[in-house]
């Protein structure tokens, strides 16, 4: 793909849409809804009713570009599991165009700090008795 610019940001249209919708119709969604200045060169991308088909919106400096793409075997994401999040990441979208369903943000685990072996914390649960008259009844 060539969404690699540096700054780009991409951005999700609300509701699903017609895919009969072209590039006014588009331009009009991200304009008047998303309030878009399109000669940023950023990535708009719209979902369609049966989840089948995906289209972007992008200007790249000469022209608005359209790309369209339709599953053959399953469909895309759905727009309500991405949580009402207004803006994804480019790896985010890379994955979305590819048929991946994105269960939460992605984070970039090279820069979480990993922890010692004496700052790991145990995570099972331990055991404990309960004070006597404090056990329940069965």
């Amino acid at each position: 793909m060539f969404f690699d610019k540096r700054g780009m940001r991409v951005f999700v249209y609300r509701e699903p849409i017609d895919m009969r919708a072209g590039f006014e119709k588009l331009l009009s969604f991200c304009v008047h809804h998303l309030g878009a200045e399109m000669n940023q060169g950023h990535v708009y991308i719209f979902f369609g009713k049966n989840r089948r088909r995906l289209k972007l919106l992008i200007y790249d400096g000469s022209g608005l570009v359209l790309i369209a793409k339709r599953m053959e075997r399953g469909g895309f994401m759905s727009h309500a599991e991405l949580l009402g999040r207004a803006e994804i990441s480019l790896q985010e979208l890379k994955l979305i165009v590819h048929g991946s369903v994105l269960r939460g943000p992605l984070i970039d685990r090279s820069f979480v700090p990993q922890k010692s072996e004496s700052q790991k914390s145990v995570t099972q649960r331990e055991s404990f008795a309960l004070p006597v008259g404090m056990a329940p009844s069965l």
